[in-house]
């Protein structure tokens, strides 16, 4: 399904968070302790400036709207829900254990979860999204996306999200 303009804004956080997910997982296993300490210190900033606003945007914006047409026990909307949280749970145990061993392995539960959200928010939540909500719904989405979430940084090597 092609995706919505309205939410191409979230595709396009999601690219952002695959590109770290990727490099926290080519990174996380082989890494140094400093260089574990700077994957940490790069996930961090990426935590607080980009993934807490667009979670934050997720569902305050979208599941508010969506459960006007979903159940809210709905698997879409609970599973955004576990998925945002497992995320933070492992973002507060980085923080709160300073053993490095058990920050690596929690840097690599991280990625493998960022990475698996994010591509069911694509292929299921969205086109859940897409089907269910009407025009009124999405045009609303989108502007409380252009007011919520911080501005983009620029694209690595000119490139757009795609379907």
């Amino acid at each position: 399904m092609r995706r919505d303009d309205r939410l191409v804004r979230l595709s396009w956080d999601h690219h952002h968070a695959l590109a770290m997910a990727r490099r926290l997982i080519l990174e996380v296993e082989s890494a140094s302790d400093e260089g574990l300490a700077m994957l940490y210190s790069d996930l961090v900033g990426f935590w607080s400036a980009g993934l807490l606003p667009h979670f934050r945007a997720e569902q305050e914006c979208l599941l508010a709207r969506l459960i006007r047409h979903v159940a809210p026990e709905d698997s879409a909307v609970t599973r955004t829900h576990s998925d945002h949280l497992y995320l933070e749970a492992l973002v507060a145990t980085m923080r709160d254990q300073p053993d490095i061993e058990t920050r690596r392995e929690a840097l690599r539960r991280f990625a493998e979860a960022l990475r698996a959200h994010v591509r069911w928010e694509e292929a299921t939540l969205f086109a859940l999204t897409q089907e269910r909500c009407d025009d009124d719904d999405l045009d609303a989405m989108a502007a409380d996306f252009e007011e919520q979430l911080p501005p983009l940084a620029p694209a690595p090597m000119g490139e757009r999200p795609t379907d």
